[in-house]
């Protein structure tokens, strides 16, 4: 048996945690630059607001019913996500990550699930304040489909069977796991519209339609498991990149916008232990404003070693940007790639490193000093937050306090409650 557990509205839920007066209340959570609608409450969702819908088409009606509009809180919702994984972890061991709000768990052998599924959602939100719902099912398909029905079921938990006709026989086909729209539109063609009549035609015809995938998610929902849990597999890649939150013109202002992106790239880079082999920078004014000259670009490149050292890095995209920088233009986007990771145990030092060796038990133990750099940063960081330290050029803020023309806009920003110890809650 498989369990799906997906925290409810999860944007939402988390913004409703550290301010229960939100409780009932419309939300809606906007996108990077607050640009449309991402996460929505059950009570805006009531009020006819779409996801994905710009912000500036509903501005009267967040007026008019009183919504609560907030700008994406990445830091908090990651945060509270590994929270509730923890929460999940202590039940079962085999747990599969799926989104950040939503983990696939492995319930085979495991006896009285409807009780332990219980527990888990009591305990969740218990310890963390989220609610969640689960779903169990045969397979992974059929416990998306449950959780769908647990979310409306007061006890949160719902199973669904191959055998399931009440789930099935009025769901679209595309809203199943796995088909989307064009492959929808592929089977209304021929007359299937629900999951049922999808489960009940032949495995034939589904896989003539939409190849071996599409017939994969049919063997699903007829209970034969086909998607297996799968394990982290380590990145070959890490990307860090944002649109700013206006126009820029000055490479001043790319420099300072890439070396905070690089900075958070190393951060993650250096959490799972590996280093990078190359990268690459990526420069694009806005597509969308067809009215100003267009021009994308980039450049990429090898490391001079394997490497997870932040000014190493740093310098190497400072060096890739001013390569492509042209004057003339307005730019939307910057980004960094780091290539080629490695497990930083596999790296080979430079031949001339600054390094020194002692001898300890035996054995020669290398320390680089640009590494004692990075895990001094890495213990102020931890201690005081990501804004405590950065790179000269990375700061968000200019002389005077302004933030920097090219970070998010986000007017609509909680506090990161859980990250910051200047935000953390005061009990009177």
């Amino acid at each position: 048996m498989i369990a799906l557990v997906d925290c409810n509205n999860f944007y939402a839920s988390c913004e409703r945690v550290f301010s229960p007066k939100l409780d009932r209340i419309p939300i809606v959570v906007l996108s990077n630059n607050d640009g449309c609608v991402v996460a929505r409450s059950n009570e805006a969702k009531a009020l006819g607001i779409a996801m994905g819908v710009p912000l500036f088409k509903i501005k009267a009606l967040i007026k008019e019913e009183g919504v609560r509009v907030f700008s994406s809180n990445y830091e908090l919702y990651g945060d509270m996500s590994s929270r509730v994984v923890s929460v999940l972890r202590r039940f079962v061991p085999e747990i599969e990550i799926y989104s950040i709000d939503e983990s696939f768990i492995n319930f085979d052998g495991v006896p009285n699930l409807n009780e332990l599924s219980s527990e888990m959602r009591s305990t969740v939100k218990k310890w963390t304040g989220i609610p969640v719902s689960v779903g169990l099912g045969d397979t992974k398909t059929l416990a998306k489909i449950a959780n769908h029905k647990a979310k409306k079921k007061p006890s949160g938990v719902h199973r669904t069977s191959a055998d399931s006709i009440e789930d099935l026989e009025h769901l679209p086909v595309d809203e199943i796991w796995g088909i989307g729209a064009k492959l929808a539109r592929r089977l209304r063609s021929i007359g299937i519209t629900t999951a049922l009549q999808f489960k009940n035609t032949s495995a034939a015809l589904v896989r003539k339609v939409g190849g071996v995938v599409m017939e994969r998610t049919h063997q699903e929902l007829n209970g034969f498991r086909c998607f297996e849990f799968e394990q982290p597999q380590p990145r070959q890649n890490i990307c860090c990149s944002r649109s700013f939150g206006r126009r820029v013109e000055k490479l001043q202002d790319v420099e300072s916008a890439l070396s905070s992106y690089v900075s958070k790239a190393v951060r993650k880079m250096r959490a799972e232990g590996s280093v990078a082999n190359g990268i690459q920078v990526f420069l694009n004014t806005d597509r969308f404003n067809t009215s100003s000259p267009q021009y994308n670009n980039s450049s990429s490149g090898r490391l001079p070693y394997p490497s997870s050292d932040l000014l190493t890095v740093a310098n190497e995209a400072n060096r890739h940007l001013k390569r492509i920088f042209r004057k003339g233009y307005s730019y939307k986007k910057v980004g960094v790639l780091l290539l080629g990771l490695a497990p930083g145990g596999q790296q080979q030092l430079p031949l001339f490193a600054n390094s020194i060796g002692r001898k300890k038990n035996g054995r020669i133990q290398i320390k680089v000093r640009r590494e004692r750099l990075n895990e001094a940063i890495e213990e102020i960081i931890s201690k005081l937050g990501k804004e405590a330290i950065s790179l000269g050029r990375a700061s968000l803020k200019r002389n005077g306090g302004h933030r920097a023309p090219w970070s998010l806009k986000s007017e609509n920003l909680s506090p990161k409650y859980t990250t910051r110890w200047e935000d953390l809650l005061i009990v009177k």
